[in-house]
């Protein structure tokens, strides 16, 4: 997760793909990973929920995109 959260889930990734007119959903799958941490400290009982929301969100991003459709 922290790998992931310093890689991807960064504020500026979300300003990024949103300057360039990039799918909201991925728009979206980047900002509620930035806010785990957030989520961690202030509602840790909350986390796993999240972390798995976050998980289906990308899974249907992922087989919703015409690039990779079949791969998931």
């Amino acid at each position: 997760m922290d790998e992931a959260e310093g890689f991807i889930f960064k504020p500026s990734t979300s300003k990024t793909l949103n300057a360039a007119s990039h799918s909201k959903n991925l728009i979206d799958i980047i900002d509620s990973g930035c806010e785990l941490e957030d989520i961690s400290s202030i509602i840790p009982e909350n986390l796993s929920g999240n972390i798995d929301k976050l998980i289906n969100q990308t899974l249907d991003f992922i087989r919703g995109a015409p690039d990779f459709g079949g791969a998931v």
